[in-house]
Formats: structure tokens, sequence, C-alpha cells
């Protein structure tokens, strides 16, 4: 098993889906987009991953949503033969040097990542990069990738699998992620709120579904409440004139169609539900806070 940590928005869910080659954790411009661990399968002739996507790790005291990710970020790392911090390869901040220090007594490998190397003006300036953050700590492994293009993400990915112990493999070849199929695609919809709304809505707006069944001629059939927590925050949502909704809910179903590769039927409202994410039973119902 496989563990990226690191703080938010550095690119962590991004580089496990240019691995696996499909969606399976959903990413926005949005810091902790990420609410807890996902499990993403890699397999190729030689071995199997277990690549766990993890939320962002940070300082910040908020309400108990944003406790639940992160003491899932805490937690990332247990069970894991291998940890890889990603970072954004332009910078060293206070955060990643907070992560490193929560993760420097796991008795495990630790790898890092730098992530986003295709914003620098020319590859001459990779190695200068990978000199300075050789002073931070004595890496077992320092990879540059760029998750936007998938530079370097094979290489990674056949790294990783000649440096894990070797066993039986726990998942079919075909097998992407072990995330039940209702919540990636809540997970989706999620995503095109945060897409599309920008920070006109805050970070704890959820969805659920109320019905996501499979039929036996393929189709998905969905009924999805999102909810936020004001009457102002459910108007901006909906749009005038129900545009706004319209459009998510349009991007989610071309997306979730996509990663289903099965045709979708997608309903949707917006309701107000006040102090949600400060609820500790409504955000395990939704699958937050354990896995």
């Amino acid at each position: 098993m496989v563990s990226l940590v690191g703080r938010p928005n550095v690119g962590k869910s991004s580089l496990l889906n240019r691995v696996l080659g499909s969606k399976v954790s959903i990413v926005s411009r949005r810091p902790q987009t990420t609410w807890r661990e996902i499990d993403g399968i890699y397999t190729d002739d030689s071995a199997q991953l277990v690549i766990v996507d993890s939320p962002g790790l940070h300082k910040r005291k908020e309400r108990f949503l944003s406790k639940v990710a992160n003491q899932s970020a805490r937690g990332a790392g247990n069970g894991a033969d291998i940890i890889c911090q990603v970072i954004d390869s332009r910078y060293w901040r206070d955060e990643d040097q907070n992560v490193l220090e929560h993760f420097l007594d796991r008795e495990v490998p630790l790898w890092l990542i730098l992530n986003k190397v295709d914003l620098f003006d020319s590859s001459d300036e990779i190695l200068p990069r990978i000199e300075s953050v050789k002073e931070k700590y004595t890496w077992d492994q320092i990879v540059p990738v760029s998750a936007r293009s998938g530079y370097n993400c094979e290489y990674l990915a056949s790294l990783l699998g000649r440096a894990v112990p070797t066993g039986q493999a726990g998942y079919s070849p075909e097998t992407l992620t072990n995330t039940s199929p209702r919540f990636l695609a809540a997970e989706l919809i999620r995503e095109q709120v945060f897409r599309q709304m920008g920070d006109e809505i805050p970070y704890c707006t959820g969805v659920d579904l109320v019905v996501f069944k499979q039929h036996a001629d393929g189709l998905i059939e969905i009924d999805a409440e999102i909810f936020c927590e004001t009457a102002g925050q459910k108007a901006a949502i909906i749009g005038s004139k129900g545009a706004r909704l319209k459009s998510i809910g349009s991007a989610a179903r071309k997306q979730i169609s996509i990663v289903f590769e099965s045709p979708v039927r997608l309903s949707q409202r917006v309701k107000v539900k006040k102090g949600w994410a400060s609820d500790r039973r409504a955000l395990a119902s939704l699958g937050y806070g354990s896995r």
C-alpha cells in the first residue's frame, strides 16, 4: 500500500487519477476538496498497488467537517509500505514542513513527489529544486512529476511497483477503486458544485443520493440532494431560473457516465441543512469520518 500525503491543493488527487488513467478522486481548484481517504487500485504486469489519496493536512481549527478531514489526513500512512509526500515543486512552505514532521516517526520509506513541474519555464529548473529539497530531509526517493501533463507518472508507478513488498494481488486487474459506486457518484456531483461555484459557495456543501440504482439495461438512475447551510447559498447554487443547477447537473451527468461507462438519468434539488457540517451523524451517513 502507498499513501499520498501533503498539504491541501498540491495535486494528490490529480496524481492518483493520472496514474490510474481514470477518475476515482474528485478534483477542483479549491483547497480541501478531498474529505476522506480514497483508495485507487493500480495493476500492471508486475505489481498491484493500493494507492491511498488523503485529505490535505492543515492546522486550521474549523467545524467538525474540517476536523474529520484532518483526522483522516493525520491517519494516512497507517499500514502503508511507502509514504509519498506530494508538494508543489515550485515551493517548500511551512505547511510542507509540518506534513514532513508529522510522518517522520513512521518506520517506512518516505518519498518526495515534486508535482507541477510542467509549470517551470524550463526543465533546467527541475534539478536545482531537487537539490534544494534534499536539504529538508534524506528522502528514500525524490521523483519529479506532472499530474496535469502525465510527465514521469508512469515511471513513478513502476518505481513504486518495484519497491513494495511482494504478495498476492487483492483485486482483479480491472478494479480501479474499492470506493462504493454510490459514494463516487455523489462525489462527482460535489466536484461540479465546487468547480462551477468557486468561492461563491463555502467549503461545507454536501451531496446525498436519495436514489442510486443501476438498472439491468445499464442505465444508472440518481436522485440527488445538494445541501448547504443558508437560503442565500441555495439561491446561488440554483442560479437565475435554475441555470446554475442545470449546468452542474449536466456536467455531473457527463462525468458519471464517463466514469461508470453507462448512461445516466440524474435529478437533483437543493436543500438548506443548517449546521450539517458540524453534525457527526450527518457526516457519517455520507461516508465521512469512517472508511
